[in-house]
């Protein structure tokens, strides 16, 4: 044996707690079994004398803390509010709860943040000068249709009623590093705004504004729509259609512009996005919502086009989304579908980023190849295609994986899609057919789609079912379409508020649920009457089914697609797990709750209190709409010192019954001049943002 001698440092030397334990002697001789040298303790140092009995050359190992799982993500930014963006990150502090994180950090560690992309957000302007977004404003993306200037600021009135558009761009282009509100997702990227909302809209300003600048222009995010009440079925006008048309073989040097659209957030009302034409188009990217807790939220409609999903806020307990706001402020707030599409927006970004030449199409395979199932797996209705593909109404293809798009994206591995086809199949001989209450019309619709001719399509991507149907009571229509590999397709679903008698006329039910499919076979649709109104009647005048598709199978589709577990690791050590067994429609879970939680954020509390005055006065307008609604017998008791409370299934009714304000000229309510100047003569298009209409829902709940 040979002796030698080691000197340490004393580890005993330490008056902190967490070492008192060691100052014992007794441990100190169980843990080191060595004789002490006296002599050493002047600079708290040991001579050990050690008879070796082997030896062993030590390498160093790389060990990372099991901590809580954020502690890699938290310190990223200098940003104040960049750990409230919980979409943005893994912030769980245990691997056993899910996962909310749309992937983005591992895309900028590859240093992919959006550069050289531009982005501009159709809305009500853009407030350019503030801090967070001023470094990544571009002028040449940017116009006002309202006033007709390039100035796209927005107009500042007491309420900041204008503050949508300022909200979805810093989704998309916050700066980073900069300490002021949050991160965008493309946080390097280019970003102007559109003022179009502010005012009349027309076909021509939305055309303009869709067409805007398609060279120079990439990315066109748009958080709004027609009015989501239920009842409206309205797309593009004619000018609007040849802009998306023009934008798409036009845009980008040909390679096509790309249009992001917020699905709607009429689900309350029991609206169907699949009335809607602009989330219905084949040109747009249509995305709903997720909740903080994996669900289908409460304002988000279900239609056969939504292509994909992005986070945004929930039930009323649940964290929103931060962006920038008006007068320099930020804010957490953010809601509804219309924080979806931005945040989809700026990942598309980051896609354009690591390969510009991707087309508008090969977006579209991409949006659908990475979409995530299993986050969302337990919400019902989910089914798998004959391509093998999970889809929900809900949700489209799942929940964006910013990582796995990009991946996927890289020139290196992609492979740009094939030519695009178009198959048109339609029955010349056709009859309308008649149809009435509790009745149901099959047409079965044999097709080769257009084999052995220059369109010829047997990899499908949108199908396109466009009718005309006169009907008594439109919303009680509902109409599927089950494909040849035998998926069954809602094109659209029961409307209880759509009284209208006026049907469809041309109109294109679009969907993407058979993606992938090969369309020769038989096409069954079914359109049917259930709702035992005996006085409904109507016909199916004339249809004709349109394929979209290619004649050849594009090449990431030649092997199947692999869900794995989107719960496993963290950002980009994320691992594989063998998935639980697929249920189809599994009992989603009940996310209630009896009251909001009041979040403290960053806005002015001016903005706060603003907030509230309107909410409390559109509360007693509602209530005085009630009043008239109801029978004097039927209408809710009070005293005079209680507040009268609507009863929640009535909430819609009084609120439609203000759209026609004029009946409340004779109410005593001071309130009348006010709410026609700030409600009813604002723009006709609503903005996707459901905070107003959730601040009366929680006012009118609080004493249930």
């Amino acid at each position: 044996m040979q002796a030698f001698t080691l000197k340490m440092f004393d580890p005993f030397n330490t008056s902190g707690s967490d070492f008192k334990f060691l100052s014992k002697p007794e441990t100190r001789k169980q843990l080191f079994p060595f004789k002490q040298s006296k002599k050493s303790n002047r600079f708290g140092m040991y001579i050990l004398y050690l008879h070796l009995r082997a030896c062993e050359q030590q390498y160093e190992k790389k060990r990372t803390k099991r901590s809580a799982l954020r502690d890699s993500a938290e310190n990223l930014f200098n940003d104040p509010m960049w750990n409230q963006q919980w979409y943005l990150q893994d912030t769980r502090v245990t691997p056993s709860l899910p996962k909310l994180d749309l992937h983005v950090i591992p895309v900028w560690q590859k240093g992919i943040t959006g550069k050289s992309v531009v982005i501009t957000v159709l809305d009500d302007g853009l407030e350019w000068n503030h801090t967070d977004i001023y470094t990544n404003y571009d002028p040449e993306a940017s116009y006002d249709f309202n006033d007709n200037d390039h100035d796209p600021f927005p107009r500042y009135d007491p309420t900041n009623e204008n503050k949508h558009g300022t909200r979805c761009a810093g989704e998309i282009a916050m700066q980073a590093n900069n300490k002021k509100c949050g991160v965008g997702v493309a946080y390097n990227s280019r970003v102007g705004g559109i003022r179009m909302l502010d005012g009349i809209v027309t076909d021509a300003i939305e055309a303009s504004s869709i067409g805007f600048n398609p060279e120079h222009v990439d990315i066109y995010s748009a958080s709004w729509g027609p009015n989501d009440d239920g009842k409206t079925v309205e797309g593009p006008g004619r000018l609007a259609q040849k802009a998306f048309e023009y934008g798409i073989k036009q845009g980008r040097n040909g390679k096509g512009s790309i249009f992001v659209w917020a699905s709607g957030n009429g689900g309350r009302q029991g609206d169907n996005c699949d009335c809607d034409g602009y989330t219905d188009s084949i040109y747009t990217i249509s995305i709903s919502s997720a909740s903080q807790q994996g669900l289908s939220p409460w304002y988000a409609e279900k239609c056969s086009s939504t292509l994909a999903t992005a986070y945004s806020s929930g039930d009323y307990t649940d964290q929103r989304i931060t962006s920038a706001d008006l007068h320099n402020e930020c804010t957490e707030t953010h809601t509804g579908t219309s924080a979806s599409a931005p945040l989809a927006a700026g990942i598309f970004a980051l896609a354009l980023d690591a390969n510009p030449n991707l087309t508008w199409r090969d977006m579209q395979h991409l949006v659908v190849w990475t979409s995530e199932y299993d986050p969302l797996a337990n919400n019902p209705g989910w089914k798998k295609n004959g391509a093998g593909l999970m889809v929900n109404s809900r949700f489209g293809f799942g929940l964006l994986n910013a990582k796995a798009l990009v991946d996927l994206a890289d020139p290196k591995i992609w492979k740009g899609v094939p030519e695009k086809k178009e198959c048109i199949v339609k029955d010349n001989s056709f009859e309308p057919r008649l149809l009435r209450a509790n009745g149901e019309v099959t047409i079965e619709i044999p097709t080769k789609a257009c084999e052995g001719q220059e369109n010829s399509v047997t990899s499908l991507e949108h199908v396109q079912f466009e009718a005309t149907i006169e009907y008594s009571r439109r919303g009680d229509l509902h109409v599927t379409l089950t494909s040849p590999s035998g998926t069954n397709t809602v094109l659209l679903a029961e409307r209880e508020r759509d009284k209208s008698p006026n049907g469809f006329k041309n109109w294109d039910f679009m969907s993407v649920h058979t993606w992938g499919e090969n369309p020769k076979g038989i096409w069954t649709l079914r359109i049917t009457d259930v709702s035992r109104r005996m006085q409904n009647e109507g016909r199916i005048v004339n249809w004709k089914l349109i394929l979209h598709g290619t004649s050849t199978q594009p090449e990431h589709m030649k092997q199947p697609r692999v869900y794995t577990s989107y719960n496993a690791v963290q950002n980009d050590r994320r691992g594989v797990e063998k998935m639980a067994d697929f249920v189809e429609d599994p009992t989603t879970q009940e996310n209630l709750s009896a009251k909001p939680k009041v979040t403290e954020g960053t806005s002015s509390s001016t903005d706060k209190m603003g907030d509230k005055i309107l909410s409390e006065a559109m509360l007693r307008l509602l209530q005085s709409a009630f009043s008239r609604h109801m029978a004097q017998n039927r209408a809710p008791k009070k005293t005079p010192n209680e507040k009268l409370n609507i009863p929640y299934e009535h909430f819609y009714q009084a609120l439609e019954k203000l759209n026609k304000p004029s009946q409340l000229k004779d109410s005593e309510d001071t309130l009348y001049s006010d709410y026609i100047d700030l409600f009813y003569n604002a723009k006709p298009y609503k903005h996707r943002d459901d905070r107003l209409l959730q601040a009366l829902v929680d006012i009118l709940n609080e004493d249930n």
